[in-house]
């Protein structure tokens, strides 16, 4: 029913529909966890505010066409336009068909002084507000992969 649609189907600080379809689509593709959701949609609107390329490593899962458990620093070079390494702002188009809990996060994300984060082998993330704390984070949790 058009009622249960229209809340995603408003624009948010002028950005439109399909802009936040992209959005939600990386956020569907990043988060395992509901309680990450959020916090990774607040991390991504932080960035796009401030232009800062998003770095998501679900743009690059979209570009290979499979599932990497590991991407490689080679892989985030890759030429695309899908390469949000490479390329700030949104990827052309979505990475990925969003539900309703990723749009939700999108549309709800708080406001956070968070600019990175990386998940940890079981999938869970940690977020870090500075680059020096996102490489202990990434010493502590991702090195085991």
């Amino acid at each position: 029913p058009r009622s249960t649609l229209f809340p995603y189907t408003t624009l948010f600080r002028s950005v439109w529909l399909h802009d936040f379809i992209t959005l939600a689509s990386l956020v569907e593709k990043e988060a395992m966890y509901e309680d990450d959701r959020y916090t990774i949609a607040a991390v991504f609107k932080k960035r796009l505010a401030i232009g800062m390329p998003l770095q998501s490593c679900a743009s690059i899962q979209y570009i290979l066409g499979e599932p990497k458990p590991v991407l490689s620093i080679a892989d985030t070079q890759i030429p695309s336009p899908y390469n949000t390494y490479l390329h700030k702002g949104l990827p052309p188009g979505p990475v990925a068909a969003p539900g309703k809990a990723a749009m939700d996060a999108v549309l709800h994300a708080p406001t956070t002084e968070y600019l990175y984060f990386v998940a940890d082998a079981k999938g869970y993330h940690h977020f870090a507000k500075t680059y020096e704390e996102h490489e202990a984070n990434i010493d502590r949790y991702a090195a085991s992969q």
